[in-house]
């Protein structure tokens, strides 16, 4: 549906001449109008993530930058942060990276001079921690660069990619090393781990977690040792580093800094090579999306196993800021929050949903006089940010939205939102609430998770924004699914991208790289957008048959269709997901010959009829119970099995409802549009049910 007219200001640059057949124009920043070089803001120019550091260590060398929560076992509570400054993080930093390399030279290429050892990949498997951006920044001493697993992926996916990657050498919490080790069949390159945790803690409060002990440590040495595995702590590393230096090896900027693993397709996952260039953008182009802030500080709890987290991360180190580590568990974060009290909080809209319904469930929601109160203000406040008269107001941020704020911490400047779209009205709430500057932004692990963000006076929800400097977008076109760049007002068709944050290919896989990189270098994203009559960008679409949902995770919904249709009482199925919701669900027409009969023991009702039974609550709850053994037996993740369903008797078909090609395939934006008020009913029943 095309946007509505407006007369608002062009916010982003059309290039004159830039249509050709089956493509859009050219849109870029403003600032890149003329060219797409992006100016230098920070102290220092880098070509490496690792030159980023060094130049941190030199300009802000007694700054802190990595900070962690003190911990007391006796009373199992979290305290202020404990800080490491720079100069103490890359001391740290340089004595791993040796120990590392005098690792492979034992163990995995034994006998080999170092100059042979560089541009090794180094595995990493733990939560956001302390050791975890020690190991990596080690690591970068010595031209070596990341590849990070993360448990969502599962045990086949873990086993692929530590195979896939040829990791020899994977730092990991010590909890990850007893289930590694029953893998070491499967995993032939692995020769050395490295435990983030100590084997001899130096303190109580430091002491090793749960369950494990020194016994415990002696048994897992044992073991690695019968498997051919060398086993060290992070404490040992840097000792044996401290004894046998090794020269720092900077990387160029064409050299890998990370391979990002993306669980988002069909098959096995595809290993994205992000390059040291590729971060030397974000450095360059993320302070001009910013607001200018005093003192940089954020909360690193993402995973950073995902490229979101990794960019955050490299910006906020490269301007000297302070990177405070969560306690490391996510439900804790608020807790977190008010502790640091950050001034840039980036987060996603799975997070930022639970905080507006807690934020919502205190204020508008809530009974007497304060909701009274806090109606009158949100009203108020969302009619000002409307209306293009920002989101602050003398009166309702003293009496009410100071305390909001102050529950993440009172001191937050900059809020981004990205991985997945959010709710407008969650977004205007947040923005009223936070009393900052909240941009939603889009990208991609194979744009280093930037590329288009809203400009500071935006007021309007629904828009990702525009391309961030030194990037510039077309559309093209997607006849199949009626997207065309010709279309009226708004353009429409599949986001192509063009820049310096484009990624370096595809690991091992030349046809993906060719498919997702062409020619011109234009990267083909698989978002259908649509560019607005004030030349912002909305994401309206996926061209291919896979979708996000709201916290993150893709699905492909045609292999679950196959899995979900082998059940004998479906004849056909459609399975939707929506970016804005956790979850999945489903629209079944069931088989009469099968169903039938299955359906009127349930319903205790020899007669029912095929119509009576689809809309029998305690049928419909058992064939979803049916489902989701299906689900859980062919090993589904949590969020790929459906939470509720529609029974219809009615099938899909090519001319009664036109959700069916000629071909039979199914045509998923035409199916979401048919039933579009059964989804909605399931989903509002689902949040209901959750709230």
């Amino acid at each position: 549906m095309a946007a509505p007219r407006t007369a608002r200001k062009q916010q982003s640059y059309r290039v004159l001449g830039s249509e050709r057949p089956g493509y859009s124009y050219v849109i870029r920043n403003p600032a890149s109008a003329g060219s797409l070089e992006v100016p230098l803001v920070a102290e220092s120019p880098a070509d490496s993530v690792l030159e980023m550091l060094q130049n941190s260590v030199k300009n802000h060398g007694d700054a802190e930058f990595i900070g962690r929560r003190a911990y007391s076992r006796e009373t199992n509570t979290f305290g202020g942060y404990q800080w490491m400054t720079y100069s103490e993080a890359y001391a740290r930093a340089l004595k791993i990276g040796s120990g590392l390399v005098r690792i492979a030279q034992r163990h995995v290429r034994p006998g080999a001079d170092v100059s042979a050892l560089t541009k090794m990949p180094l595995g990493m498997y733990s939560v956001n921690r302390a050791e975890w951006l020690l190991a990596d920044y080690g690591g970068l001493t010595q031209n070596m660069y990341t590849v990070a697993l993360y448990d969502t992926l599962g045990a086949d996916s873990v086993e692929y990619i530590m195979n896939h990657a040829e990791i020899e050498i994977l730092v990991c919490s010590l909890d990850k090393i007893p289930r590694l080790l029953r893998m070491r069949d499967r995993l032939p390159m692995l020769k050395a781990i490295v435990s983030m945790d100590d084997f001899a803690p130096a303190t109580p409060d430091a002491a090793l977690p749960s369950p494990f002990n020194t016994s415990s440590v002696t048994v897992l040495q044992q073991w690695a040792a019968a498997v051919g595995v060398a086993m060290y702590d992070l404490a040992g590393v840097e000792e044996i580093g401290a004894a046998e230096p090794v020269p720092v090896r900077k990387p160029a900027p064409s050299d890998t800094f990370c391979l990002c693993y993306t669980s988002g397709t069909t098959g096995t996952p595809k290993a994205a090579i992000i390059l040291h260039s590729n971060m030397c953008y974000v450095q360059r182009a993320t302070p001009l999306m910013l607001p200018s802030i005093q003192e940089n500080r954020v909360l690193s709890y993402l995973p950073l196993a995902h490229i979101y987290e990794r960019m955050v991360e490299v910006y906020v180190m490269s301007i000297g800021g302070q990177i405070g580590l969560f306690s490391g568990n996510i439900l804790n974060v608020v807790d977190d929050l008010q502790t640091l009290a950050p001034t840039i909080f980036t987060s996603v809209p799975r997070l930022l949903n639970r905080i507006y319904d807690r934020l919502v469930a205190g204020t508008i929601h809530a009974p007497g006089l304060a909701g009274v109160i806090a109606r009158r203000a949100v009203a108020d406040k969302l009619a000002n940010l409307r209306a293009g008269k920002g989101n602050t107001h003398a009166l309702w941020d003293r009496v009410l939205f100071k305390k909001i704020r102050a529950l993440l911490g009172g001191k937050l400047e900059f809020v981004l939102t990205g991985s997945a779209p959010i709710s407008p009205e969650v977004l205007e709430f947040l923005r009223i609430c936070f009393c900052c500057l909240v941009s939603e932004g889009w990208g991609a692990t194979e744009t280093c998770a930037i590329g288009i963000t809203t400009i500071p006076e935006e007021n309007l929800a629904g828009r990702i924004g525009i391309p961030m400097q030194g990037v510039e977008i077309r559309l093209a076109d997607v006849p199949d699914m009626n997207y065309l760049s010709t279309d009226r007002p708004c353009p429409r068709g599949e986001m192509q991208i063009r820049g310096a944050c484009v990624f370096g290919g595809y690991l091992k896989d030349e046809q993906k790289t060719a498919e997702a990189i062409l020619d011109g270098g234009w990267l083909a994203t698989g978002d259908i957008a649509r560019i607005n009559e004030d030349g912002t960008l909305s994401i309206i679409d996926r061209k291919k048959n896979i979708f996000k949902l709201s916290q993150g995770e893709y699905v492909a919904p045609e292999t679950l269709e196959n899995a979900y249709g082998n059940d004998s009482n479906v004849l056909q199925i459609f399975v939707h997901g929506d970016s804005l919701q956790s979850c999945l669900v489903g629209i079944v027409v069931p088989d009469p010959d099968a169903f039938v009969p299955w359906a009127r023991k349930i319903a205790r009702d020899s007669a029912a009829t095929i119509e009576a039974l689809c809309r029998n609550p305690a049928v419909n709850a058992a064939l979803l119970e049916r489902l989701a053994a299906i689900g859980r037996k062919t090993n589904r993740q949590g969020f790929e099995i459906l939470k509720a369903i529609t029974i219809d008797h009615r099938p899909f078909d090519s001319e009664t409802n036109g959700v069916l090609t000629p071909t039979m395939k199914l045509r998923r934006n035409i199916a979401a549009d048919y039933y579009r008020p059964q989804i909605d009913a399931m989903y509002a029943a689902i949040n209901s049910t959750e709230q």
